[in-house]
């Protein structure tokens, strides 16, 4: 049993759909939460053609874009961890 207040509960927090606009990535989640992050927290989509940032796989715990060999792990998103810069990273 996790005592973790981040315990992932693949029932209610799995996507169901995702959108870009107004600057953000939108993830809704199955119990109809809408999470976000600011676009520019991810250039490899940001920077990514409309068709690339349409063609997107829903899985339990991400969301893929398999075109980009990207994707955003809800977890995180549900934590708020930025991502890190690869290239900026050490």
């Amino acid at each position: 049993m996790s005592t973790s207040p981040f315990a992932y509960d693949a029932a209610k927090d799995r996507p169901i759909s995702v959108s870009i606009h107004d600057g953000f990535v939108w993830v809704t989640l199955a119990d109809g939460r809408v999470i976000g992050n600011p676009l520019d927290w991810h250039p490899w989509l940001a920077q990514a053609a409309p068709e690339q940032q349409a063609h997107v796989e829903l899985r339990a715990y991400s969301v893929d874009w398999i075109d980009l060999d990207e994707g955003l792990d809800i977890q995180g998103m549900l934590m708020g961890i930025r991502p890190r810069d690869p290239i900026h990273t050490p």
